[in-house]
Parts: C-alpha cells; structure tokens; sequence
C-alpha cells in the first residue's frame, strides 16, 4: 500500500475545473495506481488497490488528476521516481538521451554560441552528451532534491523531453520553464497529445500513474497554456512541438 503525504488522496469531486483553461472537467474515468507504460509491452505490476481518478475538461481536452496534488518531491520519489521506475520508463536512463542529443546538437550548431537548458534533465545525461559535442548545456529538474535553479533569461534554448506529462501544476512548470529563455529564445519540449479520448476510454498506455503521467495533453490545451505566456506553440507532430514568441534568425 502507498503511503500518501497527508494519509490520504485528495477527495474526488465529480466536476472540476481545468488545470489549464478553468473550463468544466467532469470525471472521465479511474485506473489503479500501478497502471504504467510498459503495459503495452506486457509488463504489468501488481494491483496497488489504489484508484486514481481521471478529469477531463469539456473545452481544451486536458485530462489530469487531482491525486498528487498534495504530494511533496519526496512522496514523488519514494513512490513514482524511485528505484523500480527504471521497469516503467527503461529508456529515461541513457535511450533517450542519446536519442535527442544528434538532434538537439545540429539545431544548436545552426546559431552562434547558443546556450542550452535542458528542463526536467533528470541525470542530467542529455546535457552531459551535449556537452560531450561542444555544446554550452546545462540540466535542471525541479523534481531534484538537490543543485541550483537556473537564472531567468539565461539561455537561448530550453528542451523538456517527456516532462509536462508529469507536473500536477501545468501553468506553474511552464511559467518557470519559459522564464529561463532569453526575449528570442524557444522551448523544444515532448509530450503526447491526445485529441480524441471515447468516454472512460482509461486504457490509453499514455495514462499511467505509475510512471507519473499525471496531465495528458491536446493540441488544445497545449495553444491555451502557452498562448497565456504570450508563445504560441508548433506541433511539429503528435508528441514534439515547439514554442515561441518569434523565430530567431538561428532558427530561420
């Protein structure tokens, strides 16, 4: 059984407003706390006995929970970003950040001495590859219980792979992750958006709170949440998209 900080999770209301646009979210559906991505490759954990309730929101699509909210970064990692999160997430480790540092390196290699923010870095192994390439990267995750907050206005390009999936304050992380860029900087970022959700349709692989998917994305919801920050977003497809105020000359 999971401890949860505070003895227990948040009461479930049947309609709530939406994490992103305020718009009416009634409840869409429940799973089992060990739900996780790898599900779809056939590794399933045993059932934790512990529902979490899903919302979806009637005007952007947003689907979230209520569940965490409450939850300090050491509940975090002592029941999602723990040991065992390797068996959920096996390619957080090295596979994708070796994966995203050729690309990130030949976007960077188009400006003249860009600096690099890689936002919820985790290990910090996709800046150390980048680094590894003659990059200024730098990695900061605000999940992490140690190491300094980068400055505001400090870099020309922020990545954040596979991180707004996992925040319970979607409005909050993007605030902090947009103000590390310079006036022309851009946030490259990965999530997957999903625009069409049947009623209780809660098998989505996507939808796991065992691997901390917590804020499930649309398109939608995504324009909403950073047209506040005055950015608009490109959807350069279904899981990366790219958010700016104007495209700077490196990016042209």
């Amino acid at each position: 059984m999971v401890h949860i900080e505070g003895d227990r999770l948040n009461p479930v209301a049947s309609i709530s407003s939406c994490k992103v646009c305020r718009g009416r979210a009634p409840l869409c559906g429940v799973v089992d706390f060990n739900k996780n991505c790898e599900e779809r490759r056939g590794h399933f954990l045993p059932l934790a006995a512990i529902p979490i309730y899903y919302h979806r929101c009637d005007d952007c699509g947003l689907v979230f929970t209520h569940a965490f909210d409450r939850w300090s970064k050491h509940a975090f990692a002592t029941h999602i970003y723990n040991a065992a999160y390797a068996d959920v997430d096996p390619d957080y480790i090295a596979a994708r950040p070796a994966a995203n540092a050729p690309a990130i390196a030949n976007i960077v290699a188009r400006g003249d001495r860009l600096k690099c923010l890689d936002y919820g870095g985790g290990n910090g192994q996709l800046a150390a590859l980048l680094r590894e390439r003659g990059v200024d990267a730098h990695s900061w995750d605000p999940m992490g219980q140690a190491g300094t907050e980068p400055s505001s206005d400090s870099f020309d390009l922020v990545t954040a792979f596979e991180v707004l999936e996992h925040t319970p304050e979607p409005r909050v992380t993007v605030a902090n992750a947009l103000s590390k860029l310079r006036p022309q900087g851009v946030m490259l970022f990965t999530t997957l958006t999903i625009d069409t959700l049947p009623p209780r349709a809660m098998d989505h692989w996507y939808i796991a709170p065992r691997n901390g998917h917590i804020t499930i994305h649309t398109c939608r919801s995504l324009d909403t949440l950073f047209e506040a920050f005055g950015y608009r977003v490109r959807h350069l497809d279904q899981n990366t998209h790219l958010a700016l105020r104007e495209v700077p000359d490196w990016l042209s």
